[in-house]
């Protein structure tokens, strides 16, 4: 039995559904951790987002104001470029579009 064998029976085992697995990728419960360096810490009182370039107008907020901005929550699987599956995962963001 090969390695996607196992994966499609683990998978079924939990009631899920093999066929959501991309060919390739192998399914995992938790986000993997991958960054190159060291981790920056962030100054929350200083933080700010800027959006400029092609908008035609610059906007910019603080982390309390961007926080403050409606947002939506989606629930979708995510397939990385680095071969990995997760099912299920919550989103939430600021739409950039109505």
């Amino acid at each position: 039995m090969g390695f996607f064998d196992r994966q499609s029976q683990e998978l079924e085992k939990r009631g899920l559904d093999p066929a959501r697995l991309p060919p390739g990728q192998y399914f995992t419960e938790r986000f993997p951790v991958l960054h190159a360096g060291v981790v920056p810490d962030i100054e929350v009182a200083t933080w700010d987002f800027t959006v400029d370039g092609l908008v035609g107008q610059e906007h910019r907020w603080s982390l309390e104001e961007f926080k403050a901005l409606p947002a939506v929550d989606i629930t979708t699987d995510i397939h990385c470029v680095t071969k990995w599956s997760k099912f299920d995962t919550e989103w939430r963001g600021v739409p950039t579009t109505e």
